[in-house]
């Protein structure tokens, strides 16, 4: 995807973020929750936008490595987002991770993952809806346990 290109499914648009959009972002940016995998090539952030700044979503290529549950590719790719408190519970974060899936796929990712903290219901609701099967649990090496959810980028 060009650096200026945007993403929309007529409603959500993502969009790279720049520096003036992660300033106004009221809340943190995503971050994974303890990704059990090495991170290769650059990770893309890009702003979730209906109307107005609502969030963020980070695509992450990823490679297999500790603790993966032995089933990591190097073409996988590891999605987190974010949205601001008054935007949750309307569907923005799952038409979002749809787009960034999308996006994925056409960089040549085979599968998506996305990892939350384990019985985080929320998180749990949004990668469901996005067509992500739950894959297992995985515990970190700090002892958190985390929910780890695939989907296949050939099916979207």
């Amino acid at each position: 995807m060009r650096d200026d290109a945007k993403l929309s499914d007529g409603f959500v648009t993502l969009s790279p973020l720049d520096p003036a959009d992660a300033a106004r972002l009221p809340f943190a940016a995503p971050s994974p929750p303890g990704a059990p995998w090495r991170v290769h090539g650059p990770a893309r952030t890009f702003a979730v936008r209906a109307g107005r700044l609502l969030g963020a979503v980070q695509v992450r290529p990823a490679a297999a490595g500790p603790g993966d549950l032995g089933g990591l590719a190097d073409h996988d790719v590891d999605l987190s987002y974010v949205l601001a408190p008054e935007a949750r519970g309307r569907g923005f974060a799952t038409r979002a991770v749809l787009l960034a899936c999308d996006h994925a796929r056409a960089e040549g990712a085979r599968r998506a993952v996305i990892v939350t903290a384990a019985g985080d219901t929320t998180a749990s609701a949004v990668a469901r809806r996005a067509g992500f099967a739950h894959r297992g649990q995985i515990s970190h090496a700090d002892g958190t346990l985390l929910d780890w959810y695939v989907r296949p980028l050939d099916r979207l």
